[in-house]
């Protein structure tokens, strides 16, 4: 009964950690929106995003997936790892991806002003660069049609985002399972303070005699 406690209790953590950490998520999207817009060097915005996005988000899932764990008893082993990591980064998922689109239908303009600012940068950094004309004016085209895409997302679309993220998480959850498993001692290490040693045998032998 006690472990079925335990079980839940972890799962219920498991849940609140992605509620968090997808509230995260959406708020370093929204960020990389706004430095995107307002970024002067396409190098640095580049740097600066995805420090943001995948640097910082990392490093706080790694945070609360240390939090299972120690909730969990300090060990688990892949399979209960691979669960609970899976239930957090999957409601992350679905929450910073919803909340963005949601975000993006409030507030249109701030990620069409975005993508053209990096535009803009990124002509003058292939120009700067001497590129042939035929590579800017593709990789010019993808973000037209990015641009473009705004304006015709549809459910579908976001639930097929929502199908991709979810993979991609499953497997980020894999990599993180592997990683942070813990299998629990099957035999408890013998401290040196319990261990007897002959001559106190000994002296506790006479005394008791």
């Amino acid at each position: 009964m006690d472990s079925i406690n335990a079980t839940n209790d972890v799962k219920k953590k498991a849940i609140i950690n992605g509620v968090i950490l997808g509230v995260i998520s959406l708020v370093l999207s929204i960020i990389s929106l706004y430095f995107s817009k307002t970024a002067t060097s396409i190098v640095t915005s580049s740097v600066v995003n995805i420090f943001v996005s995948y640097v910082v988000f990392l490093a706080i899932a790694v945070f609360f997936i240390l939090q299972l764990r120690k909730a969990n008893g300090g060990y688990w082993d892949f399979t209960t790892a691979l669960k609970n990591i899976f239930i957090m980064l999957a409601i992350t998922a679905a929450i910073g991806l919803i909340g963005i689109n949601i975000f993006n239908l409030v507030y249109p303009n701030l990620q069409v002003e975005a993508i053209e600012n990096t535009q803009n940068l990124t002509i003058e950094m292939m120009e700067a660069n001497n590129l042939p004309d035929e590579q800017i004016d593709a990789t010019l085209e993808l973000l037209d049609q990015q641009k473009e895409a705004l304006g015709s997302l549809s459910i579908g679309q976001v639930l097929k985002g929502l199908a991709v993220s979810l993979l991609l998480y499953f497997v980020l959850a894999l990599i993180f399972a592997a990683i942070f498993k813990k299998e629990k001692p099957m035999f408890k290490p013998v401290s040196s303070s319990d261990e007897a040693h002959p001559w106190q045998n000994t002296d506790n032998n006479d005394n008791n005699a």
